[in-house]
C-alpha cells in the first residue's frame, strides 16, 4: 500500500463548495471540513494623560473554510489527473490593463498649487490632460484583448477540467 498524497487548503465561507468540486475533479477525496472563525480582540493600549480616552488596539478575526484532502497514488489514471491538476493550474490570467487616471492627489496639488501661484500649474494641468486622453485610449484599445484573453483561459481551463472529470 503506497503513502496517499494530503493537501490542505483554506477557502473564504461560500467557495468551499465550489473548492471541493474542482478538487475532486482531479481525484482529491475531501477528509476534512473544518471552519476556522476568530472574534475580533481589542487589546487595552493605554489611557491619555488626563485620563478621559482610554486606547485599544483592534485585531481582526479570521474567518475560513479549511479544507483536506486525500489522493491515492495507486488510483487509476493517477499519472494523468495529477499531469491534468498540474496543466489546469499553470494557466495564467493575463494582467489587467492599466486604468489611466487623470489627476492623482500628487498631480492635482501640484497642478492647482503651481497655477496659483506661477502660472506653471497650467502647464501640467494640460500635460496630465493629453497624457490621459492617450493613456485611456490604450486602455480602450487594450480592455476588448484582456476580455478575450481571459475568455480563452477559462476555455483551456474548462477543457482541461473535462479531461479530467473523464478519468475520475
Amino acid at each position: 500500500m503506497a503513502i496517499k498524497d494530503f493537501q490542505s487548503i483554506q477557502v473564504a465561507p461560500g467557495e468551499e463548495d465550489g473548492a471541493v468540486r474542482l478538487w475532486m475533479s482531479f481525484g482529491w477525496e475531501l477528509k476534512n471540513k473544518q471552519r476556522v472563525k476568530t472574534q475580533d480582540v481589542q487589546k487595552y493600549t493605554g489611557q491619555s494623560s488626563d485620563l478621559s480616552t482610554s486606547y485599544y488596539e483592534t485585531t481582526k478575526g479570521v474567518d475560513f473554510f479549511e479544507l483536506s484532502f486525500e489522493r491515492d497514488p495507486e488510483r487509476k489514471n493517477y499519472t494523468q489527473l495529477k499531469s491534468l491538476e498540474d496543466e489546469y493550474y499553470s494557466i495564467q490570467d493575463p494582467d489587467y490593463p492599466e486604468v489611466p487616471i487623470l489627476f492623482g492627489k500628487i498631480w492635482l496639488i501640484l497642478g492647482f498649487g503651481g497655477l496659483l501661484l506661477y502660472g506653471a500649474g497650467l502647464l501640467i494641468i494640460i500635460w496630465r490632460i493629453v497624457r490621459y486622453n492617450k493613456l485611456k485610449k490604450k486602455f480602450n484599445e487594450d480592455y476588448p484583448v484582456y476580455k478575450k484573453e481571459c475568455s480563452e483561459k477559462e476555455n483551456k481551463r474548462n477543457e482541461v477540467l473535462k479531461k479530467a472529470q473523464a478519468l475520475v
